[in-house]
């Protein structure tokens, strides 16, 4: 068995926000797509969740895995997730262009990395049909 490190984790709290900001959830959004989009992932989808009376979730769906805002403006906190497996992008600027735009005087990140134990798989020859390879 060996172990496989297939991605990173960035669980990100960021706390004492822009309420007002995190109030316009149609903004919010598009400031987060933006910098996401900016840093260099590649969303192919994307989405918002507005909870009544305030606060919303933001999802990208990244080529890359995922990324997601949680927002309770109440408290002026965001919840922020990124998962990628691209392991040679640095998300730390990007991290801060957000902690930047929604205003955050504190930020707690944990990274986490996405590991799986593996069997030393030999791929096998590719297999012939009608004379060509597959």
């Amino acid at each position: 068995m060996e172990r496989l490190k297939l991605g990173e984790h960035y669980i990100c709290d960021f706390s004492h926000c822009d309420r007002e900001l995190l109030l316009d959830s149609e903004r919010s959004h598009a400031l987060f797509s933006q910098a996401v989009r900016a840093s260099g992932l590649t969303v192919v989808d994307e989405g918002l969740y507005k909870f009544s009376p305030h606060g919303f979730t933001s999802f990208l769906l990244l080529a890359e895995s995922h990324a997601s805002l949680h927002a309770w403006p109440e408290y002026g906190y965001c919840a922020v997730d990124i998962f990628t497996c691209n392991l040679n992008l640095d998300v730390m600027p990007l991290i801060e262009s957000l902690r930047r735009l929604f205003g955050a005087q504190n930020v707690e990140i944990r990274k986490v990395e996405r590991v799986a134990s593996v069997e030393n798989v030999l791929m096998p020859e590719p297999f012939l049909l009608k004379g060509w390879a597959v």
